[in-house]
């Protein structure tokens, strides 16, 4: 199977995202009436605003509430693509998982098995003796002798 660099690579030729207004008239409506109520308070203003004042804020209403729409769509969109990517990753990694688990079980149902861990536990007993032998503690031997599994494991 060819490497993902030794894949042909053909342009993708994407359209650029151009501003459009988004009307959603619920989102304009709460945004439009909170902006009445905040102006109205700021400017210590009572009863029906002037016509110019709720035209201004119905322009600056439907433009928040558009960028607003707008915001969220994006914000689903990359959400939904981490997913996709995050499916593709779990997918990959479910195939090493079974991998893994069929070699351990392909190693198991070896007949060598035991006598390849019985070897290797003679020759850690072994080298643990020869530490004593050198001088060591048999604590000391033994934290030589684990510190060398880590170090082999990692």
């Amino acid at each position: 199977m060819p490497t993902r660099r030794e894949l042909p690579r053909r342009p993708i030729s994407i359209p650029p995202i151009t501003p459009r207004p988004v009307t959603v008239a619920p989102v304009e409506d709460a945004i439009r009436r909170h902006v009445e109520s905040s102006v109205k308070k700021q400017l210590g203003l009572t009863g029906t605003l002037p016509a110019d004042l709720r035209e201004i804020i119905k322009t600056a209403a439907g433009a928040a509430a558009s960028t607003s729409v707008e915001l969220a769509v994006a914000r689903a969109a990359e959400e939904a693509a981490r997913d996709v990517g995050r499916r593709n990753v779990m997918a990959r990694f479910d195939e090493k998982i079974k991998v893994a688990a069929d070699s351990l079980t392909h190693i198991s149902q070896s007949n060598e098995v035991d006598e390849v861990l019985k070897r290797r536990s003679e020759l850690l007993a072994k080298k643990r003796a020869s530490l004593v032998a050198a001088g060591f503690s048999d604590v000391e031997a033994m934290q030589i002798v684990l510190a060398d599994i880590a170090a082999r494991a990692g």
